[in-house]
């Protein structure tokens, strides 16, 4: 088994966000296959192996930074020095700690969760494949949200991410579209279509309701809040006479103080299988971003048809047909809602074909064999190359 170490500073045991679903199931997959370690760039709660245990990872192995900080070891400021880290503070403890804790545990690959961990780099010795889980291109974000008048959390220009990128090993991109995207940013043999996984929960087919009750899943980030306000203003005044339900989960309802009626805020949820068994139709009305959209893929997995945008439908296009629909005004979003909804056949072929789609498209094996392949066969020669 080959020896990984995954650095993140995410505590990704939580579900809180769809970038820590990516990181489970990515951490469940590699345990799996290797000999896996995650170095964590914060202190770990006392709790760890019970929060650990409650999404059936108390196996991995985990180790703060903190076991090896205050060791002074240097390093020479090949990346950490850029100006993108004075935006995304690089401290030196946390590459010397780094550096201290590779020295002691030999890993023949290092993976980065997101590219603000880049300046990592620094305490990798040569010897190390290194790979970075992008997530987003995010480049291709920043200008994606500047166009909205929004802003990014990591705001890159296209020269300082191609350069970051280029000095890591490979780079795992999260959809087809981020795969030919980044091929104008390094090397095509560079990059690994990494797609994020999930376990249908729908095989059987799900409950029919009476095509009423609306669900929307959200992170309390700029795409999310502007999308949903855009659907309480531009579609919800539609279909609230109609005795339709909203049920909006997750931190993005903080950011509407009151709702209109109809409307039910649940915050955010540690487990989501009711609000998917109940939910008759998924709706994403999201404009701007980037990536993939996991609660898209969520949502089809557990068999709800689920109405999107072009935007929400990016790296997705396979399901279009297979429960996905794309709606990009406010009278496309209103007549996918009220077909579905008078429609139980429409909603059935949905919970049937959603999840097969998912099953063969992004299930374990079909989203994390390229890596898999690439650490038990390339990692050496990567190295040293």
């Amino acid at each position: 088994m080959k020896k990984i170490t995954l650095v993140t500073d995410i505590a990704f045991w939580s579900n809180s966000y769809g970038s820590h679903m990516r990181i489970q199931n990515l951490v469940r997959f590699l345990a799996q296959h290797n000999d896996l370690t995650v170095f964590f760039l914060k202190s770990l709660p006392g709790n760890i192996r019970v929060q650990l245990n409650q999404v059936a990872l108390g196996h991995i192995k985990m180790v703060s930074y903190k076991q090896y900080s205050g060791r002074r070891i240097r390093f020479h400021k090949r990346v950490s020095n850029r100006e993108f880290f004075k935006k995304f503070p690089a401290p030196d403890d946390f590459v010397s700690s780094f550096k201290a804790f590779l020295s002691e545990n030999k890993s023949e690959a290092v993976i980065l969760e997101y590219i603000r961990l880049a300046y990592l780099l620094d305490g990798c010795p040569s010897s190390v494949t290194t790979i970075l889980d992008m997530h987003d291109v995010m480049s291709a974000r920043t200008v994606s949200l500047r166009r909205a008048g929004l802003k990014a959390g990591i705001e890159i220009s296209h020269s300082d991410e191609r350069d970051l990128l280029n000095r890591f090993d490979r780079v795992m991109a999260i959809s087809r579209a981020d795969v030919s995207t980044l091929k104008s940013y390094v090397h095509d043999n560079k990059v690994i279509y990494t797609p994020h996984s999930v376990h249908v929960t729908a095989k059987d087919g799900k409950p029919i309701g009476d095509g009423k009750r609306l669900l929307f899943v959200g992170a309390n980030s700029a795409p999310n809040i502007e999308g949903l306000r855009w659907f309480l203003d531009q579609v919800w005044p539609m279909l609230i006479e109609d005795g339709y339900i909203l049920d909006v989960v997750g931190h993005v309802g903080s950011s509407f103080p009151k709702v209109p009626d109809g409307v039910v805020k649940h915050g955010q949820q540690d487990d989501m299988g009711w609000f998917l068994r109940h939910a008759d139709i998924a709706i994403n009305p999201v404009f701007v971003g980037g990536g993939i959209k996991i609660k898209c893929i969520d949502t089809l997995a557990a068999g709800l048809p689920c109405i999107t945008t072009v935007e929400g439908a990016a790296g997705l296009e396979g399901a279009l047909g297979a429960g996905l629909v794309v709606a990009n005004s406010r009278l496309e979003f209103l007549g996918a809602i009220r077909h579905f909804a008078a429609s139980a056949d429409a909603r059935r072929v949905a919970a049937r074909l959603a999840p097969r789609f998912i099953d063969n498209e992004l299930g374990e094996n079909a989203a994390y064999s390229p890596l898999q392949r690439f650490i038990e066969t390339g990692t050496q020669a990567a190295a040293w190359a």
